[in-house]
């Protein structure tokens, strides 16, 4: 089966480019009729960054490494602190 682009309409276009026919098609098959929230950017991948900055951290580079995730050095050290 081929989907053609009016098939899909226009707010969930960027969706189908994004992720491609099949993967749609998927989405629409578990998700269809359902409000599906999908969380932010900076939400999905704040796990992850704070791990890689605690496995940086070295004990003396908070402000190297604040500046390298643009963040302040005091969110940075309870970044530290929480993962003890």
């Amino acid at each position: 089966m081929k989907l053609k682009r009016e098939d899909i309409g226009d707010k969930l276009e960027l969706l189908f480019e994004i992720v491609g026919e099949e993967k749609f098609l998927e989405i629409a098959r578990m998700y269809g009729g359902a409000n599906l929230y999908v969380p932010t950017y900076a939400s999905v991948i704040r796990n992850s960054r704070n791990r890689e900055i605690v496995s940086k951290y070295n004990g003396v580079n908070a402000m190297y490494l604040s500046k390298e995730y643009g963040m302040c050095v005091n969110q940075l050290n309870r970044i530290i602190s929480d993962s003890k």
